[in-house]
C-alpha cells in the first residue's frame, strides 16, 4: 500500500509523546505553620509560597515586622532566601519523591510536621492525559511489516465517531487454481463503526456482501459480526495501535499502526494542541 520512498520517511518520524498539564498549588505562610502544610502533587507541577507581612502587636503600619519567615528545603536544594516578610517564592519539582521544607527562623530539617513549621510536598509520577483523537487524523494507516495490507480511518468530530476500512486477506490462501474476473481472489475487507472518547475508539466490526462491481444489483448485504470489536488507541498524531478481537473466527492481536504519508500531521499536531 506504499512506495518504498515513503516507508523511509514514516520510519523516520519520531514518535510524538503524549501530553500532560501541569497545575499550580498555593501555599500560604502563618505565623507559625504552612497552610497546607502536606501535599500531593505531580511531576512538573510548581508549588507557590505566600507570606503575609506580619505588624505585631502595635497598630500602628510604621511598627517594624516582627515574625519573619522563609522557605528552605532540608536537603537545602532550594530556598525563598533570607527571612524576611510580604515575599513570594515558587519552586518546580520535576522528579518524584518526598520533599521537606521548614522555615529556618522557626524550625529546623526533621520535624515533625504538625508541631512545628515545617511542611511535605510528596510528587508523584505524572499522569500522562490521553493524546485527543482529531479530525486530522483521517488517512491511510498500515503496520510496514504486512505492507499490502492497510486501514482507511476517518474521524466525524461532531458525532464523535470513527469509520474504518480494513483491507487485508483471507487467514489461508485460496488454492492456486481458483482465480477472480477482478482482484486477488485472496483479498478481504472489513468495515468498523463506532464512539471515540480521549484517545480511544471502540468500534463493532461489519461485514458486506451481495454487490457486484460498479452496479446497485444486487443490493448490498451488511451484518455486524457477532461479538467483534476493534479498539485503537492513539498515542501521538503519527502513532496507534489497533487491537482487533473476533472471537467467531478465533481471531485476536494487537497492530502498531502509522500513517502512510505525513501530509497531514502537521494539522494534527495544531488541533491536539491543548
Amino acid at each position: 500500500m506504499r512506495h518504498q520512498s515513503i516507508v523511509t520517511a514514516v520510519c523516520m518520524l519520531a514518535a510524538f509523546p503524549l501530553m500532560t498539564h501541569a497545575e499550580t498549588h498555593l501555599v500560604t505562610v502563618q505565623t507559625s505553620f504552612f497552610a497546607p502544610n502536606n501535599i500531593v502533587i505531580q511531576a512538573g507541577d510548581t508549588v507557590v509560597w505566600t507570606d503575609s507581612p506580619q505588624l505585631g502587636d502595635c497598630e500602628s503600619e510604621d511598627c517594624p515586622p516582627v515574625v519573619l519567615h522563609n522557605v528552605i528545603a532540608d536537603d537545602q536544594s532550594f530556598t525563598s532566601g533570607l527571612p524576611g516578610d510580604g515575599w513570594s517564592f515558587q519552586q518546580t519539582f520535576d522528579e518524584p519523591g518526598e520533599i521537606r521544607y521548614h522555615c529556618e527562623v522557626h524550625s529546623s530539617p526533621g520535624q515533625d510536621i504538625n508541631e512545628f513549621m515545617n511542611g511535605r510536598i510528596n510528587v508523584l509520577e505524572a499522569e500522562e492525559e490521553p493524546f485527543p483523537i482529531n479530525a486530522a487524523m483521517t488517512d491511510a494507516w498500515f503496520f510496514p511489516e504486512t505492507s499490502g495490507q492497510g486501514f482507511f480511518i476517518i474521524i466525524w468530530e461532531d458525532q464523535k465517531l470513527v469509520f474504518l476500512s480494513w483491507f487485508t486477506y483471507d487467514t489461508e490462501r485460496p488454492p492456486d487454481d481458483v482465480t477472480a474476473n477482478l482482484g486477488e481472489p485472496g483479498h478481504r475487507w472489513l468495515t468498523g463503526l463506532g464512539p471515540y472518547e480521549g484517545d480511544t475508539a471502540l468500534l463493532d466490526v461489519f461485514l458486506s456482501s451481495g454487490m457486484i462491481f460498479d452496479s446497485p444489483e444486487p443490493p448490498v448485504d451488511t451484518e455486524q459480526m457477532e461479538g467483534a470489536s476493534i479498539e485503537i488507541v492513539w498515542a501521538g498524531c503519527n502513532e496507534a495501535v489497533l487491537k482487533y478481537n473476533i472471537p467467531t473466527l478465533g481471531l485476536s492481536g494487537e497492530i502498531p499502526i502509522q500513517r502512510i504519508v505525513l501530509d497531514n500531521v502537521p494539522a494534527c499536531e495544531a488541533l491536539a494542541k491543548p
